[in-house]
């Protein structure tokens, strides 16, 4: 999964890494649910086949805040303990058992419904995340990850939407308005990679050189995206089958955007969910690429869910390894070249978290994402370096096989490695796992053997920190060396104050999108030819660069505002409502520019874009545009105190950071209490909090 910080288990739910052995063992689980959006409930039932191994010990599954209506035991009523975190009874005799439980449960998380509170028809969704350990909040299930079961979901909900889990879809049988899904999985697995979506949704059918089908799922009105954001879907998974060595897993693969995701995506079992914002056209697709997340939560499958880590400490072999996979599928479809420019990237990205004091060890478990995904795929790649191709992928290929479907360590990972490349990996271990400090020098040293667009830049860079001035027609010859878009990039963002005026001039005419970037960060408009660019950029391949170029323009030309934004207006860029923030700021700003009514239907549509229906992403924005004009409207505060409760806690720390600000700024508790009348102190604790504290 992409941008998560790993949490450790606080309960091992049936005991199975603590010195006593496990007292059952669970194979099985048929479950049923009845999701309820409008009251946010699931009535459940679930059955589970288990072995009991005679001891009389206690047997608990995790399940919060779930009120029991019925638990069996060989279809007999069975004595039980329920705190609201655990349900435990005493383990039978020994021999194979079912157990019944029906219930119903008010998740307060891992369940998200979203849309049914506000008034946009169609765009309601219901979806799971269950990461780490949190799916028992809408099933009893386990904890711990060692627990790994065979689960079958069936689902009842109204017809008209179309609901998605793991598994393969067996059956639907429908009875009057509903109708009941039946999700069929063969292998074991963790439960905290079960996950259900239900939505409005189509889908595009591929099936892969293995056999493998490929649902990719998006919403109608997506339409016309759904090729661009898929693009190289089933080309990734036919070169990580070939890759890895090891056949899919899994019966099925799907991928469904949804709606205020907690992160970039989630790969559970045979069902990657992923951010909706990432459902852009070819346009967007330049800005918000969905290929790494794609490749990222594809490689998963193998490694995380095929094959789980017993415990936080062994989270590289989930993180680094799908990150490393994802950088190799890109690879074969952009270029070594290319993702090598990303490597150095982080290399960077590494070294000054090393600088300032936050580099920590593979094998911590407090690391934070920077570490485990992006210093795991460099341990990855220095490990493939070390071992050579054909050791390192038998050695995952052994490893594979040898873990399937259970669980490992990251010492167990290096023993079949170390067995397969004949030789001791104790060195690499200290170096590249244990040690907090990334090994710079060791991996630029790596880069510079492997790209000379690297290796050349690096000469260059090297040259002007001590102080060796590059001549001007030394940077024209580093132009014309090489004509890859990333190294050009890099030239422009290091070097662009001293390119000469032909070489800025040419470099103006460049139709690489990384290139027009970064030449519009750092532009003065007023030179010779940049005008000119950045009018050609307001028609770009890229939203992002149209909305920098416009910004530029209308800055530095107030007297061509007027005609900045009528283009803009009907080159197709409103299709991104980012850019469309933006520019009905600066046509709040431009004198004259249209009547008093569209400019107060500017402002309005503007403060629309807080609404809770929007990406998240989208709705930050717009706060922060609306605050520094000083436009924030009542709807406008209402909406940012709904989302002190979002599902994203990125979002949510944004939301409360910003009431905070507002109460001291407005200090009116009159005021705030109206705006919060309509929310249960029950689902809104901060607001109520913050309100009555003034």
């Amino acid at each position: 999964m992409r941008q998560i910080n790993f949490l450790l288990p606080t309960f091992l739910a049936t005991g199975l890494i603590s010195a006593q052995p496990a007292p059952a063992d669970f194979t099985e689980a048929n479950i049923h649910i009845v999701p309820d959006p409008i009251a946010r409930t699931l009535e459940g039932e679930v059955r589970y086949a288990f072995s009991s191994f005679g001891r009389k010990d206690s047997i608990y599954l995790d399940a919060h805040a779930m009120e029991f209506h019925q638990v069996l035991l060989d279809a007999k009523s069975l004595a039980y303990s329920y705190n609201g975190r655990r349900l435990g009874f005493l383990a039978p005799d020994a021999g194979k058992h079912i157990l019944e439980l029906k219930y119903r449960v008010r998740p307060s998380q891992t369940v998200y419904f979203i849309g049914w509170q506000d008034s946009i028809d169609g765009n309601e969704q219901i979806w799971t995340q269950g990461q780490g350990k949190y799916s028992s909040y809408w099933v009893p299930s386990f904890d711990a990850m060692e627990e790994k079961v065979v689960f079958d979901l069936n689902i009842t909900y109204p017809s008209e939407l179309e609901v998605i889990a793991n598994g393969e879809l067996k059956h639907k049988i429908k009875e009057g308005n509903a109708t009941t899904w039946a999700f069929d999985m063969q292998r074991p697995m963790s439960s905290y990679l079960l996950a259900f979506a239900i939505g409005r949704y189509d889908s595009l059918e591929l099936r892969a050189a293995s056999g493998i089908p490929l649902t990719l799922y998006y919403v109608p009105s997506d339409s016309a995206k759904a090729q661009s954001t898929y693009r190289y879907s089933r080309e990734v998974f036919d070169f990580l089958e070939s890759e890895i060595g090891y056949p899919y897993p899994w019966e099925v693969y799907r991928q469904v955007p949804v709606r205020d995701f907690l992160y970039a995506g989630m790969e559970n079992t045979g069902c990657t969910f992923f951010a909706q914002h990432f459902v852009t056209d070819s346009i967007g697709y330049q800005d918000q690429p969905y290929l790494n997340v794609n490749a990222h939560e594809m490689a998963h499958q193998w490694f995380g869910n095929l094959v789980t880590e017993t415990d936080g400490g062994q989270h590289w072999l989930h993180e680094g390894f799908a990150s490393y996979y994802a950088y190799l599928a890109e690879a074969k479809l952009l270029g070594d070249e290319t993702i090598y420019w990303n490597y150095y990237r982080t290399a960077n990205a590494l070294e000054q978290m090393d600088a300032g004091g936050g580099g920590a060890s593979l094998l911590d478990p407090n690391a934070g994402s920077l570490i485990f995904y992006e210093k795991g795929a460099w341990a990855m790649l220095m490990l493939r370096a070390q071992l050579g191709d054909a050791a390192f992928r038998e050695g995952i290929r052994d490893f594979l096989q040898t873990y399937a479907y259970s669980n490992a360590t990251v010492d167990q990972f290096l023993e079949r490695m170390s067995d397969t490349g004949g030789q001791p990996l104790s060195d690499y271990r200290r170096v590249w796992l244990e040690s907090p400090d990334f090994p710079e020098s060791e991996a630029l040293s790596y880069l510079k053997a492997q790209s000379p667009t690297i290796r050349y830049f690096l000469e260059l860079q090297q040259r002007e920190a001590t102080g060796d001035s590059i001549t001007g027609p030394e940077l024209q010859k580093a132009w014309t060396e090489f004509k890859l878009p990333e190294y050009r990039a890099a030239l422009v963002r290091t070097f662009m104050r001293a390119f000469p005026e032909d070489l800025l001039q040419t470099s103006l005419k460049s139709d690489e999108v990384s290139v027009q970037k970064a030449l519009v960060a750092d532009l003065d408009p007023l030179i010779p030819g940049a005008r000119e660019a950045l009018q050609k950029w307001l028609d770009g391949q890229s939203y992002e660069l149209r909305e920098a170029a416009l910004f530029a323009l209308w800055q530095s030309f107030p007297d061509d505002r007027s005609e900045f934004l009528t283009h803009t207006a009907a080159n197709g860029s409103f299709e991104a409502v980012r850019f469309r923030q933006l520019w009905w700021v600066l046509a709040l700003f431009t004198d004259n520019y249209g009547s008093d009514t569209e400019r107060q239907g500017f402002l309005l549509a503007l403060r629309a874009t807080t609404a809770d229906h929007l990406d998240w992403q989208l709705r930050e924005n717009a706060f922060r545009l609306l605050r520094q004009i000083d436009a924030l409207g009542m709807e406008n505060l209402r909406d940012l105190l709904h989302a002190t409760e979002h599902p994203s806690w990125q979002f949510r720390k944004f939301a409360r950071r910003m009431l905070d600000e507002l109460l001291q700024d407005r200090p009116d508790p009159g005021m705030w209490r109206e705006l919060s009348r309509s929310m249960p102190e029950a689902d809104y604790p901060y607001i109520h909090r913050k309100i009555g504290e003034l």
